[in-house]
């Protein structure tokens, strides 16, 4: 598990892409999966229109992993700024 803060979310709704900027690296993703999660995560993240409202998502501080090809698996709120402790904790966050 990695720890970042969100800077951002850049993606298209039309294409499925997307990029969740973590501490200034833009980390691939599916767009629509991801914006669901960051919105049951933070709420408020879905705006009218297919936008995502990039306040309610900036400087949240997140536990996430990426795959090997560098592709975005699954985030958690880093709550506490404790570390999920082994793979059986990491399964019920996610």
């Amino acid at each position: 598990m990695r720890h970042g803060i969100i800077d951002a979310f850049v993606g298209n709704w039309g294409s499925g892409l997307g990029y969740l900027v973590i501490d200034g690296q833009p980390v691939p993703c599916d767009n629509a999966a991801t914006v669901r999660a960051l919105d049951a995560c933070f709420g408020g993240a879905i705006a009218p229109g297919h936008w995502v409202d990039q306040e309610s998502i900036v400087g949240q501080e997140i536990w996430y992993s990426v795959s090997p090809w560098g592709v975005l698996e699954a985030f958690c709120p880093a709550e506490d700024n404790r570390r999920p402790a082994d793979e059986e904790e990491q399964d019920e966050l996610f």
